[in-house]
């Protein structure tokens, strides 16, 4: 029997916080102590924490039976499977958890402050003096959630669920002509609304379904149209907006307010050298690269500030697609993949280096009732 002690600090809950782990063998002796400092976290976050890398450190190892002993009677219970677990933003934690219980023949015990004082006091270690270890192969380095897939090589830093949607239709759209960043400003259609207040419900329950935490934020385009979708979304998750000029639709130019098909009259030797390209622009627009360029730009951002955390981006077809090519990590996605008006992808980064795809154009939300 191994015996595993956690504990979390988090100084502001939320504030800046860290785990601290101490494990001794039925003996006494002591097997392990390590710590690390992750950043702003509330203190069940930094608790989840503890037992992940606990765990994680003891499957390395031939032990499999293990007490886990822990002062957060919350987590204790939530782990044993006696509460529920109602704070959507510890759901990932809890998933990993349980992934890496599943290993062991656990059991969780909860005891007072003062029988948890070398957890806490490597908590603090980690702190106030940064990550230690007096292991070489404790893996605290690891990513506290870890991609779902099995298979999907282990990650290194925190992830950033990104929720990605079209707006709705316009007047423009319905009546199939160009509409892009740097011309027109159409509002949402009647249609466009309807479409705009079904992707801002079907949201937190897409979240709910697979998992993640809750919209802490949300940016988008400041065009008319994302911004509308916006603050549809906005209602019901109660998220804060953020306008950026980024993530507007690619410019078209002199094509503005053209339709295609007649472009391809007036201009087919264009046209057909724009078609398939990451290079070439309609007169007066931006080509695929320029675009890439900004949103990729805008998504990194995001990425960086918002680890361990979900935002929505608001935002146009071709901007979606170069979400989705940074996700995919391949230029297909800008010529493959469907984007319907008010459909929705869901992408949870860890760095820019790799993504997971929960949801591609999902768009339930839209069938008629």
């Amino acid at each position: 029997m191994i015996y595993l002690y956690a504990d979390g600090a988090s100084r502001g809950n939320p504030g800046p916080a860290s785990y601290g782990v101490h494990i001794e063998d039925e003996s006494g002796t002591v097997v392990a102590d390590f710590g690390e400092a992750i950043g702003e976290a509330t203190n069940n976050q930094a608790e989840y924490s503890a037992v992940i890398s606990g765990l994680r450190y003891l499957s390395q190892t031939e032990h499999r039976k293990v007490v886990i002993r822990m002062d957060s009677k919350l987590v204790v219970e939530q782990l044993s499977g006696n509460w529920k677990i109602k704070n959507q933003a510890m759901v990932e934690l809890a998933v990993e958890a349980k992934s890496l219980l599943s290993k062991f023949q656990a059991t969780f015990e909860w005891i007072p402050r003062e029988s948890n004082a070398a957890a806490d006091a490597n908590a603090n270690r980690a702190l106030d003096s940064g990550d230690f270890s007096t292991v070489t192969d404790s893996a605290i380095e690891l990513a506290t959630v870890q991609p779902r897939g099995i298979r999907a090589p282990r990650q290194y830093l925190e992830p950033t669920t990104l929720i990605v949607v079209r707006h709705g239709h316009t007047v423009n759209t319905e009546r199939n002509v160009i509409s892009g960043g740097d011309g027109t400003d159409p509002e949402l259609s009647e249609l466009g609304l309807w479409e705009a207040a079904g992707a801002a419900k079907a949201i937190p329950d897409l979240v709910k379904f697979f998992g993640l935490p809750d919209v802490a934020a949300i940016h988008h385009s400041p065009m008319q149209r994302t911004t509308q979708t916006a603050q549809a979304i906005a209602e019901i998750t109660g998220a804060a907006l953020q306008g950026d000029l980024r993530l507007r639709e690619i410019g078209f130019g002199e094509w503005e307010m053209r339709e295609i098909a007649q472009l391809e009259t007036d201009n087919s030797e264009h046209v057909s050298a724009w078609r398939g390209s990451l290079s070439a622009k309609p007169p007066g627009g931006e080509s695929i690269m320029d675009l890439q360029e900004r949103v990729w730009e805008s998504t990194r951002e995001l990425i960086d500030e918002y680890r361990t955390k979900t935002v929505v981006i608001s935002t146009h077809m071709m901007p979606t697609r170069a979400v989705a090519a940074l996700a995919y990590r391949s230029e297909q996605a800008y010529w493959g993949l469907g984007t319907s008006p008010a459909g929705i992808s869901i992408y949870r980064f860890f760095g820019e280096g790799f993504a997971e795809i929960f949801a591609q154009n999902y768009c339930a939300h839209l069938l008629p009732s």
